[in-house]
């Protein structure tokens, strides 16, 4: 009991740890504790895509480092990034170890429910946060949020709701990937009663979705027929009967969810509206229209001297050194550390989507999940800077570590079977 305690905080720490400086957070701290741990046991498992992805991310450092030093010094965000990326994937191979060392027969299920509750809960708080003044203040204080967070009117009214991160689109996304990984929680859970528990988790991410931003809700909304048709495949079996069982559970389940969405939102104040209003506008997002899109439309331009295109100048735009008047990712990457840097940033993404293709061959939802997890950073990469983003990236270095200890597993009991034969 106490061992499923500590490894459930350390799993919130990991993804949700807050500023404590400039340039250091809990989640570093956790890292480098749990860096220490694994090393000092003396045994680490680990995979040939996760060497790969930690001789990525190592590259991205060295070159990175070599740019800033290069071009004075004078913006080094970019370096720092990487430095704390590459600490946070080595951080988070030690916790899914952990995880393995202290029960190898259910180290994924039990780490895949710890990664959901922690989303779940920090959704609780993102509501408490809506509801008392007194509390979302009081988290702002602990965080010092106001001074990162883009200080826009809804987020200081408390319409929108940061919670304990620094972003409100990215937390839209980050909450989004618990609904991608409930199915799996709640497939992996021990009898009815924990089942619902964990089902009445999903409405409460979509609406802690729905107060701090739309992209969350954009890509659920692109996801949703695949996760949907990844479910129904999944829920196939030889017996007819026994399928048709298992998508009334699915029918049955969404049915629950979308009475207990419905009950939880008759709750909230009138100002609520306001989110719901903003939420309606991704149907215009969808048909590359409205307020959104007209506002990244003009952002979307390459730096006009070749040399800066192809190797950066370590500017994100937002330093000492020239401004530069785009959100977008891609465009601000592309002036921070050019072509060369932008692929070694993409590559780990790369290596967790080739990951959760090799994984469906055997786990078609568990695949398809862990594919969307990383596409997601992709996708809201056209909108503002989301590659290598501390909470998410938590989040997506234990899913890669999962999916390649997964693909580990299915190539043993694989030679296991050859060799019996």
């Amino acid at each position: 009991m106490f061992r499923s305690l500590l490894a459930g905080m350390t799993t919130f720490i990991f993804i949700f740890g807050w500023k404590i400086s400039s340039v250091a957070d809990l989640i570093l701290i956790a890292s480098l504790l749990l860096i220490f741990l694994g090393f000092w046991r003396g045994t680490l498992l680990t995979h040939r895509i996760i060497g790969q992805a930690v001789a990525a991310l190592g590259l991205l450092c060295i070159y990175t480092l070599a740019i800033c030093l290069v071009n004075g010094l004078f913006d080094t965000q970019i370096a720092l990034r990487s430095i704390r990326a590459l600490l946070n994937l080595l951080g988070g191979i030690c916790l899914v170890n952990l995880y393995y060392f202290w029960g190898p027969q259910t180290y994924s299920e039990r780490l895949n429910r710890d990664i959901y509750l922690s989303l779940v809960a920090h959704a609780v708080l993102m509501i408490g946060m809506y509801f008392s003044h007194h509390l979302r203040e009081t988290v702002y204080e602990i965080t010092d949020a106001t001074s990162y967070v883009n200080l826009v009117t809804p987020f200081l009214d408390g319409y929108r709701i940061a919670g304990l991160t620094y972003g409100l689109s990215q937390t839209s996304v980050l909450q989004m990937l618990g609904l991608l990984l409930a199915p799996m929680v709640i497939r992996n859970a021990a009898g009815n009663s924990a089942r619902l528990f964990y089902l009445a988790g999903v409405p409460i991410l979509l609406i802690s979705m729905i107060i701090c931003g739309r992209s969350g809700l954009l890509l659920t909304l692109l996801f949703a027929p695949f996760i949907l048709a990844a479910l129904l495949k999944s829920a196939v079996t030889t017996s007819p009967t026994r399928s048709l069982v298992n998508f009334a559970r699915i029918a049955g389940a969404a049915g629950l969810v979308a009475m207990l969405l419905f009950a939880m939102i008759n709750y909230f104040p009138e100002r609520f509206s306001y989110s719901l209003y903003q939420a309606g506008e991704i149907f215009l997002a969808l048909e590359l229209k409205g307020p959104g899109v007209e506002v990244l439309s003009p952002m979307f331009f390459l730096p006009d001297s070749l040399p800066e295109f192809i190797f950066g100048s370590s500017n994100l735009g937002r330093g000492s050194l020239e401004y530069i008047p785009s959100d977008v990712g891609w465009v601000k990457t592309l002036f921070a550390i050019g072509l060369i840097g932008t692929v070694l940033m993409l590559v780990p993404f790369l290596l967790g989507m080739r990951a959760a293709l090799l994984v469906a061959k055997t786990d078609l939802y568990a695949g398809f999940a862990g594919f969307c997890v990383f596409l997601s950073a992709l996708l809201l990469n056209t909108k503002e800077l989301a590659l290598l983003t501390r909470n998410q990236w938590s989040v997506q270095v234990l899913i890669l570590t999962l999916l390649c200890f997964k693909i580990a597993g299915a190539g043993e009991k694989t030679a296991e079977a050859a060799h019996a034969g």
